[in-house]
């Protein structure tokens, strides 16, 4: 039987997405053993785990995309012992195969004129699959995709980044370094360690204009989308960083348009609190603090 991407359904936490792509890519790590004196071989030992991912292109609808949230919700630091934590772990099924450990990687959104959002996302894994391939019947739900048409640009930036004005495209990029962590004899992870995350935002516009210094320029840009239907916002995306590059182009025949990249390696600006511990005063009498001099 030859099966059509209608009847191929994507979930990743009880979450149907809407999409209009997807990979399941699985793969071994696997090096050939040679005797001495041999240039040929047919044996192979693995010398790592199982490194999969899962890759696809979702629409955004409005609600605040489920798939935006794991970027703030994996591999920070939280407590008071600041520890990583993995927060909200990753399952999914694609056709009914389906893995229960999996990681956002990265996340790109392009922003074009009078084209739909979409995103893609891919989710690493370390583990095998399970259950097998089955077709669905069910009818996608109808959903009110966002488009480039309803979208406004905010500029926060100090001044010295000079006018931005006449906003034609951006892209939003962001990207986290998921490493398993595997104790001898297991084939699957123990725990998972986070390393470096960034957000990096490339915007183009018509008006070559401003400078840029060598230490870079403080930027603060966020692009917000609304429905067709109201000027609210329902979907933003954010990035406070560092100006690191700008390049102006011209080509016959067409604009000279002019590209600027933002990129930071702190997403969210938001502290947490995770409690107030008391510290007893000390008394004076005790000797910790000499005694005032009252004369």
């Amino acid at each position: 039987m030859i099966f059509a991407a209608k009847n191929t359904k994507l979930k990743l936490n009880e979450v149907d997405i809407l999409a209009s792509q997807c990979t399941l890519d699985v793969a071994t790590s696997i090096n050939p053993r040679y005797d001495a004196g041999d240039r040929h071989t047919r044996t192979y030992f693995a010398d790592n785990g199982l490194g999969s991912s899962l890759t696809f292109t979702h629409y955004l609808t409005g609600s605040l995309d489920k798939i935006k949230t794991f970027i703030s919700e994996q591999g920070e630091l939280i407590g008071s012992d600041n520890r990583s934590n993995e927060g909200q772990i990753i399952s999914g099924s694609f056709g009914g195969l389906t893995f229960t450990s999996g990681y956002l990687a990265s996340y790109t959104i392009r922003f074009e004129p009078n084209r739909p959002v979409t995103a893609n996302s891919t989710v690493v894994f370390y583990d095998d699959l399970d259950g097998e391939f089955t077709q669905n019947i069910e009818p996608v739900e109808e959903e009110s995709i966002l488009n480039c048409k309803n979208i406004t640009f905010e500029n926060t930036s100090t001044e010295e980044i000079g006018e931005i004005n006449d906003f034609i495209s951006a892209s939003y990029n962001y990207t986290s370094d998921v490493r398993p962590v595997y104790s001898a004899g297991n084939t699957v992870p123990d725990r998972i360690s986070f390393g470096r995350k960034s957000v990096a935002m490339g915007i183009q516009v018509d008006n070559p204009t401003g400078y840029l210094h060598y230490n870079g320029i403080t930027a603060n840009f966020k692009i917000n989308l609304s429905n067709h239907e109201g000027n609210e916002s329902v979907e933003n995306f954010t990035c406070f960083g560092t100006l690191q590059s700008r390049a102006i182009q011209a080509r016959a025949g067409d604009r000279v348009n002019h590209q600027l990249a933002v990129v930071s390696h702190k997403h969210t600006v938001l502290a947490k609190i995770f409690g107030i511990t008391p510290t007893t005063r000390p008394d004076i009498n005790e000797g910790i603090y000499p005694p005032l001099n009252l004369n």
